[in-house]
């Protein structure tokens, strides 16, 4: 039986919500930004209340609590070794891949990622004067894979490979054979890898994460890995990211870069939600994730049943649908947004690569989900 009440419909409006107040949403039933509509677990608020009762929010630092629960967090559920005393704390992911970039590289150096393309890593990367080239993926049967030919055309030319894992927005969990040859090709041509991993926690059943750090015995030599409780645990506006190098050259020139733009401090209750998500919040995720399954199998076979043209992309990892809508005889926003009045995001935001595909939210009560196909499969009988 659960404990846990995902069903129940939360009302976000008016509460400075980006999903739902942030844009004109009127009429909409909103499956855009990624976060969740579920009520973050009840310990992490029992947590923040009692800090709260506590008068003085005065100056604090980070307990090594908080880090030991990182470390034994990701220790249990991906059998990788992060040294509790070798991580950084910084605002966001995004932010911190401009500053690992800014701390270990030089302006001019070239920048590889993967197309589609997380659209929030483009300015990152560009917003410091570092280049870009695009490795393009490929679209096989609905499941995307590495071209790995152009990743060696893209690695020769790159100082750092940008790594997204699990992929946003095609929602591929990477196999160790395939980042083995990523290892290869990174190891060959010297390249840094920075390595995203804010939704690896959220993984389907029958998939697997592995972390790049744990690759093979050298990866950690190379790597710095970005880890969040944002995602997981549904705190995305909380500012608590993990920064975690590889080695301790990169730590010393990540943290002197740090201090000397006096960066790491952490909001109290920001802390306290944290350390409390590591330590009591594995519960709650454990029914997520079922949950979010659930709907997405939900989706995907009313989709296929009901609207053929629509071609649904194999959900290995993360909350986000990637729709395949190039066979639609209307744009993607005209048939979502205008039409079906489902407001997600248009592939063409995740650049070139992207465009004609559509991106759903799905991490939501069924109910809502519900109504979201009742609204597709109206707009889709209008066309056919």
């Amino acid at each position: 039986m659960s404990k846990f009440d995902l069903d129940q419909i939360i009302c976000r409006e008016n509460t400075c919500s980006i999903k739902n107040d942030y844009k004109n949403c009127e009429d909409m039933i909103c499956m855009w930004v990624a976060d969740m509509d579920f009520a973050v677990a009840p310990p992490i608020v029992e947590a923040i209340k009692k800090r709260a009762e506590h008068p003085i929010f005065g100056y604090s630092y980070i307990p090594d609590r908080l880090f030991n629960a990182v470390s034994n967090w990701y220790k249990k559920r991906q059998d990788v070794d992060y040294n509790p005393k070798k991580m950084l704390t910084y605002y966001s992911v995004v932010s911190a891949v401009s500053l690992v970039l800014l701390s270990l590289t030089n302006e001019g150096d070239t920048v590889t990622i993967m197309a589609p393309t997380y659209m929030n890593f483009p300015p990152a990367v560009n917003g410091v004067k570092r280049n870009i080239i695009y490795n393009r993926l490929i679209d096989s049967n609905h499941h995307f894979e590495i071209d790995f030919e152009d990743l060696e055309r893209c690695l020769s030319q790159s100082k750092v490979f940008l790594h997204c894992s699990p992929h946003n927005p095609t929602g591929r969990v990477w196999t160790l054979e395939e980042q083995r040859k990523i290892a290869s090709l990174c190891e060959k041509y010297h390249v840094l890898v920075i390595s995203d991993e804010i939704h690896s926690d959220l993984i389907m059943p029958g998939f697997q994460h592995i972390p790049f750090f744990n690759v093979n015995e050298r990866t950690r030599d190379y790597t710095v890995t970005l880890i969040s409780a944002t995602k997981t645990f549904n705190l995305a506006n909380n500012g608590v990211a993990f920064i975690i190098p590889g080695n301790d050259h990169m730590y010393e020139v990540i943290k002197k870069r740090m201090e000397c733009l006096h960066l790491g401090a952490m909001n109290i209750f920001a802390t306290t939600a944290v350390l409390a998500a590591y330590e009591k919040g594995e519960e709650w995720l454990e029914e997520v994730i079922p949950y979010v399954e659930y709907n997405y199998q939900l989706i995907k076979n009313f989709i296929e049943e009901r609207m053929p043209r629509i071609k649904v992309t194999l959900m290995e990892g993360t909350y986000l649908m990637w729709l395949d809508c190039r066979q639609l005889a209307m744009p993607v926003v005209d048939f979502f947004e205008t039409t079906a009045k489902v407001l997600g995001e248009d592939g063409i935001l995740f650049g070139e690569a992207g465009q004609y595909y559509y991106r759903l939210n799905i991490a939501s009560s069924r109910l809502v989900i519900e109504k979201v196909l009742y609204r597709l499969e109206k707009a889709y009988q209008v066309l056919f």
